[in-house]
């Protein structure tokens, strides 16, 4: 599978997309600002020990990596240009960039938007003169390149309640009209309503379910194949079916055969919590870890939350989150 999963009621750190979006507000790019989003901050720095001067000029070099009109845009709206630097909100970084270039602020706001997703882009990659990772992303055929995957798996009282993903990805080939994911446990699959997507859901005989994910056209009237270079969100809802839900659930994984840049698994816990919880990545099913020990043990944050983050997923290997419930 190739995972996601995100409310705007339920925030998650490790959404990256979310935490640039969140970075760019208030003060902007600050240190203060910059420890409330680890995940950036994870990507910036090449060990703990890295300075805050050094993560800023990260930042820098990967914006300016980006054409000339985008990097001017993001330099004002971070607070990182002169011009803004001294500007405590948005709106009006917003503005002044606006008074630059003679446009509105709702302009600005709507390249904004766009110009997130390239810098997103280049940070997850590495792909930007003082990065402290390059992943290296061979051209592909046939095929998706995932920047950023997530799933988030709910459980209450030890049943499965539901899950939640959200797959961005680009395409490498003209002409694909849909996508799969492939599951092994039974449910109802619902993309979400503001997407562009529908799906089928097949059973395969002995092995599971596939979704097969067809992309709309913008009336979301008919089916539209997806282009080559495009960027897609994929967003959907997998629910038990009526009368089912796994008791005891103890594992929640996935293996990402395409290539993901960024993949966050999360299981949230409601009511009662296991004894123990324990991660893993890029294993095979025979080598999943039944038990915790000193190098895979994990803790719960504030709201129940178990986390799992890989960078460069890929291979049809298992990452992800197991527990007990033992006391």
């Amino acid at each position: 599978m190739k995972a996601s999963s995100r409310t705007q009621a339920e925030r998650h750190t490790e959404d990256v997309a979310a935490d640039l979006g969140l970075l760019r507000k208030f003060e902007g790019f600050i240190e203060r600002r910059l420890d409330q989003v680890p995940s950036v901050r994870a990507l910036l720095k090449e060990d703990p020990d890295d300075t805050f001067e050094r993560t800023v000029s990260r930042f820098l070099s990967a914006i300016h990596s980006l054409d000339d009109d985008e990097a001017a845009l993001l330099l004002d709206v971070f607070a990182l240009s002169p011009e803004t630097r001294r500007l405590t909100r948005l709106q009006e970084r917003r503005k002044a960039h606006g008074e630059k270039i003679g446009r509105g602020v709702e302009t600005v706001a709507a390249r904004e938007e766009r110009a997130l997703p390239h810098l997103l882009t280049k940070l997850l990659t590495g792909r930007y003169t003082q990065s402290p990772l390059v992943i290296q992303v061979p051209e592909m055929h046939d095929g998706i390149i995932y920047e950023a995957t997530s799933t988030l798996i709910v459980v209450e009282n030890r049943r499965w309640k539901e899950t939640r993903e959200h797959y961005r990805f680009a395409a490498t080939f003209d002409e694909m009209d849909y996508v799969t994911v492939t599951r092994s446990y039974p449910g109802r699959t619902t993309p979400h309503s503001e997407g562009d997507f529908k799906v089928n859901t097949r059973a395969v005989e002995g092995a599971g379910w596939n979704d097969h994910f067809w992309h709309l056209n913008k009336t979301r009237t008919a089916t539209e194949p997806m282009v080559r270079g495009g960027v897609y969100d994929l967003k959907f809802t997998i629910d038990p079916d009526v009368g089912s839900g796994a008791d005891s659930l103890t594992l929640a994984s996935r293996a990402f055969h395409e290539r993901s840049l960024l993949a966050t698994i999360q299981v949230r816990f409601l009511g009662e919590t296991p004894a123990n919880v324990w991660t893993y990545t890029q294993a095979s099913p025979f080598a999943r870890p039944t038990k915790p020990d000193e190098h895979n043990r994990t803790t719960l944050d504030e709201r129940g939350i178990a986390t799992v983050r890989l960078r460069d997923a890929h291979g049809g290997l298992f990452t992800g989150i197991a527990w007990d419930w033992r006391r």
